[in-house]
């Protein structure tokens, strides 16, 4: 079984940073494996090497040194949400482009409308203390949304299924740039 995740995991991981909407040392992505346990991409990998995975524990533990700095808001999540199978953080440039001028996504495309719907864009006010203030904005909204896009810093996105994570990516991308576009229309 865990063999068949790790497969799946990397499946979606390749797909997503071809896409371009994980970048070296900028996202994170990561899958539980059992009840307490997830794998997640390791600090400072780059998304084309073999042994981009580390496999550690909910709680705290040493293992956590060379796993993503976003490893605590994922555990938090599947700590949290018990239907929670995959997160990823994104940094899509459409997206992260959008959100620095706007407050909402409000997006236009039949996908984006149906799959996605209209999102706040939230907004971290100091950098000194950014990690914090990024659980203070995802942790209490955690049961009502399962997609947090950040003004600049790109989207958190959960979901049960890995291929539907994959698909609210693309759409989410997708749907900045065409509301990009539609400045110069």
């Amino acid at each position: 079984m865990k063999e068949e995740i790790k497969k799946d995991y990397e499946l979606i991981l390749d797909t997503l940073f071809k896409k371009g909407l994980f970048h070296t040392y900028q996202t994170s992505f990561s899958v539980r494996t059992e009840n307490d346990r997830f794998i997640i991409n390791k600090k400072d990998v780059v998304f084309t090497e073999k042994d981009i995975f580390t496999e550690i524990h909910y709680q705290e533990d040493l293992s956590w040194q060379e796993a993503s700095s976003d490893v605590k808001i994922h555990s938090y999540i599947y700590q949290k949400i018990s239907t929670a199978k995959c997160i990823a953080h994104i940094f899509p440039v459409n997206l992260v482009t959008y959100s620095l001028y706007h407050h909402q996504f409000k997006p236009l495309d039949y996908y984006g409308l149906n799959i996605i719907g209209k999102k706040e864009i939230y907004e971290v006010e100091e950098y000194d203390n950014f990690l914090e203030q990024l659980e203070s904005i995802i942790y209490p909204k955690l049961h009502k949304e399962n997609i947090f896009i950040i003004k600049g810093y790109g989207a958190y996105i959960y979901d049960r299924d890995l291929k539907e994570l994959a698909k609210k990516a693309s759409i989410l991308e997708n749907s900045a740039n065409i509301l990009l576009k539609i400045k110069y229309v």
